[in-house]
């Protein structure tokens, strides 16, 4: 099954039900897994779903609507046309039509800023994640970046520049992939860098570095050339200066 494949399949997927049951789909979730795209395309395509089930879900119907339905001879009397009909009727169809209609529509938020961005790769370095290369080679490295279409031309920032290469893996922000460089320095500190496109985000800081604690740990985010960095590291003094 190919990415189209799978993204054809899993258009009809929603989330919380028992579709994953099927083989077909639990096919393409799976291949979903393999290709970054397509993981965040159906990671968005999930939200939308839930967030249109929980608009559907806040439309009330009228309390007596149910009674009145009821107690219609006939449900459905194609010599009676709408405007025909209740006022009530006709008011409570035109809202539940409206409201079904904005839901549809509305798509739910995407995060897509700069902090939105950063707080992503602190939760990554955070994580028990797997490298995809197990490396202390710098220039094997960034020879696998280039294979799997990542940036690798990234400089390093003097502070890392005697830390220990532990290797690094691929990830992806909105279909734009990430080289995630994993570091342990002399002093037995774990470290990431993330670099991607300048173009990946709409609001990346310019200008001097940008230095600030999410969760618990420190961050540096800057820009040079058409890459845009995020190095994380453990909250301890003299942060800036030890890594620049």
């Amino acid at each position: 099954m190919n990415s189209d494949e799978a993204k054809q399949i899993l258009l009809l997927y929603r989330p919380g039900t028992a579709d994953a049951d099927d083989p077909a789909v639990a096919e393409a979730i799976a291949c979903a897994r393999e290709d970054a795209e397509l993981a965040a395309w159906f990671e968005q395509h999930q939200a939308f779903q839930k967030a249109m089930r929980a608009k559907f879900r806040q439309v009330k119907a009228p309390e007596h609507l149910k009674f009145e339905l009821l107690t219609q001879t006939k449900i459905i009397r194609p010599a009676v046309w709408w405007w025909q009909r209740p006022a009530w009727l006709a008011a409570a169809a035109a809202i539940a039509l409206l409201l079904g209609y904005l839901a549809f529509w509305q798509r739910p938020y995407i995060p897509d800023h700069f902090v939105d961005y950063r707080k992503m790769m602190v939760a990554k370095a955070e994580s028990l994640y797997d490298m995809d290369w197990h490396t202390s080679d710098m220039d094997k490295l960034r020879q696998r970046f280039a294979e799997k279409r990542a940036p690798s031309d990234y400089h390093l920032p003097a502070g890392l520049q005697n830390a220990q290469l532990l290797g690094g893996l691929k990830v992806a922000w909105r279909t734009h992939p990430i080289s995630m460089i994993c570091f342990r320095t002399p002093d037995n500190t774990n470290v990431w860098l993330f670099v991607t496109d300048r173009s990946a985000l709409k609001d990346a800081p310019q200008g001097r570095r940008k230095f600030d604690k999410v969760d618990r740990l420190l961050t540096a985010s800057w820009t040079e050339g058409d890459r845009f960095y995020v190095l994380v590291a453990p909250d301890e003094r003299g942060f800036e200066r030890k890594y620049f």
